[in-house]
């Protein structure tokens, strides 16, 4: 057997086993010839029966978001591989992506060795730095060869694995060069000595007695709230929310990616957003401290809340400061959980009289006039609004960016149900919607639904045709306005001339017809009853479904407003 086959053959399947030993069960791989080695040792792995699940999606930038998919469902690293040259490059939106939302993927990408570097050879490029400002970890393991231990190789991969899944998680980038032949046949699975395996242990960081101290001290007689951010992956448990919340006696405002939002908490203001569009309701209502959990939220009223707070503390394990406000004074370092096991050892707090009823006494006036203006006429405010209501317990709500997440978080309200819910905010883009829902749903256990617009759909329609199908009942309601109808909400919804052609971008395809080229079926509705008919018998289906609602940009815009503006008008007047 050759001996660079051999050697190939010997680094990857030592990667393997190491990543198998830290935790990794799930692995995307896009074809190529340069990762054989790579591919092999994984395939060979599962002929071994061992526990690890390979995914096939030929296009490298639906695979991204398909692994991102993975990984932020099952909050656990998924490997992601393909071969040389600009297949790497594919990749960037989603580890962009898995960076800013904290998400852990292992992306190993393959590449030509050093004598075909900077020689013009085919599909050689540059590609150890492609990930740097976005990677917690990056390594070029360079041509295997005899001088290179497995004691070494599997300690690179466990070094990697421990900043993907440590407490400021996310993408790491190992780049693998092979020389040819890169495979023989007649090659056996080396044996990989066991000890030599490190395994990675991510331990809690406790808060220390001085940040429960000061927390106590600073809370002590103030009008406060517990604000839940986005949390896509999971990792703040309702439970913890709820002991925080309690513990200081606040409300807890849930933005619609925090697993907080739906079923899971008394004393939830699922309403915020549309409370909070009321200037007498932001004067009256407004802190004098928040303990912030989770990912920035973008809502924008939520958002004036924060900014005028005189005093906001975050909890983030990674320490990070989520502060674009300017209002942080400083963030506890420390595990949520910690924290809340922490506090609740010590006697609660007791808050300004009224202060959390009355923030529910509000959240429920808006409830009714919500489930008012949305009981009838079919618009993206009911569409949101009875999407949610549909969904069965444990079943997972995916919204896309733009108008879908805005609208869950103005129009939809909590049927007791518990839902988990998910969006890309990491960096709130519209790409990577389809490949990453069908990522989620795959490690999912219960029907998903997701809210998209045509732009978010049509962006990433190509992965109709190149994920791995789901298995269960997963449906993409897509509302088409024809284009960006999030712009008719900014200033630039003025210019006369501008507007349409360069923001608004109309389009006049055919969704539908499109749906059926990739085999997928597609139901068209005009109505709100009809909508939901067809959502109900759609979640009892399996496989993939797409439901689409035409919609007219203009009247849509203005519905928004004089919904915003009638809930507004019924909450300041129980004020």
């Amino acid at each position: 057997m050759s001996a660079n086959a051999e050697l190939n053959r010997q680094q990857a399947i030592t990667m393997v086993e190491a990543a198998l030993a830290n935790g990794v069960e799930h692995a995307v791989l896009s074809p190529g010839g340069r990762n054989t080695p790579l591919v092999l040792a994984l395939h060979d792995m599962c002929e071994a029966g061992r526990k690890l699940i390979l995914h096939s999606v030929i296009d490298e930038r639906t695979a991204g978001f398909y692994a991102l998919g993975l990984a932020q469902r099952s909050n656990s690293p998924v490997l992601l591989s393909c071969t040389s040259g600009s297949a790497g490059a594919h990749y960037l939106p989603a580890i962009v992506e898995a960076s800013a939302g904290q998400v852990p993927l292992v992306v190993v990408t393959a590449d030509r060795p050093e004598e075909l570097q900077s020689r013009g050879a085919p599909q050689t490029m540059p590609q150890g730095d492609l990930f740097r400002p976005y990677a917690r970890f990056v390594f070029d393991f360079g041509t295997p060869s005899s001088d290179q231990p497995a004691r070494w190789t599997a300690g690179i991969m466990a070094q990697a694995l421990a900043a993907a899944t440590g407490h400021h998680p996310g993408p790491v980038h190992l780049n693998t060069p092979f020389r040819k032949p890169l495979w023989a046949p007649g090659s056996t699975i080396p044996e990989i000595d066991p000890p030599i395996l490190h395994k990675v242990h991510v331990g809690v960081v406790h808060p220390t007695a001085r940040d429960i101290d000061c927390l106590i001290e600073d809370a002590v007689g103030k009008r406060g709230v517990v604000v839940c951010g986005p949390d896509a992956s999971g990792r703040i448990s309702p439970h913890d929310v709820n002991a925080i919340a309690n513990f200081f006696g606040w409300p807890i405002l849930a933005a619609p990616v925090s697993q907080s939002r739906f079923g899971a908490n008394q004393n939830v203001v699922q309403h915020q957003d549309v409370l909070l569009r009321s200037p007498k309701v932001l004067e009256q209502m407004q802190p004098e401290m928040v303990i912030l959990l989770g990912d920035t939220p973008s809502s924008g009223s939520l958002q004036a809340l924060l900014r005028n707070t005189p005093q906001m503390v975050a909890i983030d394990v990674s320490g990070m400061w989520r502060d674009p406000w300017h209002s942080l004074e400083w963030t506890i370092a420390s595990d949520i959980h910690a924290t809340a096991k922490t506090l609740t050892e010590r006697p609660a707090i007791s808050p300004p009289k009224g202060w959390t009823s009355e923030w529910m006494r509000l959240n429920q006036v808006a409830a009714s006039a919500i489930q008012e203006c949305c009981s009838d006429h079919i618009w993206e405010g009911s569409i949101a609004h009875h999407l949610a209501a549909s969904l069965p317990d444990g079943a997972l709500l995916r919204m896309a960016s733009s108008m879908p997440i805005r609208d869950v978080d103005s129009f939809a309200t909590d049927g007791g149900k518990r839902i988990c819910v998910s969006s890309n905010r990491g960096v709130n883009g519209i790409d990577g919607f389809i490949a990453t829902t069908c990522g989620e749903a795959k490690v999912h256990d219960g029907p998903v639904a997701a809210l998209s617009g045509d732009l978010s759909f049509l962006h990433d329609v190509g992965s109709l045709s190149t994920v791995p199908r789901p298995h269960q009942p997963v449906v993409i309601t897509v509302v088409d306005n024809q284009g960006g109808g999030i712009f008719g909400f900014l200033p630039v919804a003025e210019h006369p001339t501008g507007f349409e052609p360069w923001f608004v971008t109309s389009h006049d395809h055919d969704i539908p017809s499109i749906c059926a080229g990739h085999k997928v079926p597609c139901t068209s509705v005009t109505s709100l009853s009809e909508y939901t008919s067809t959502l109900n018998a759609s979640l009892k289906e399996n496989g993939l479904t797409v439901i689409h609602v035409r919609l007219d940009r203009a009247e849509s815009t203005e519905l928004h407003h004089t919904t915003w503006a009638s809930i507004q008008t019924q909450v300041e007047s129980a004020l």
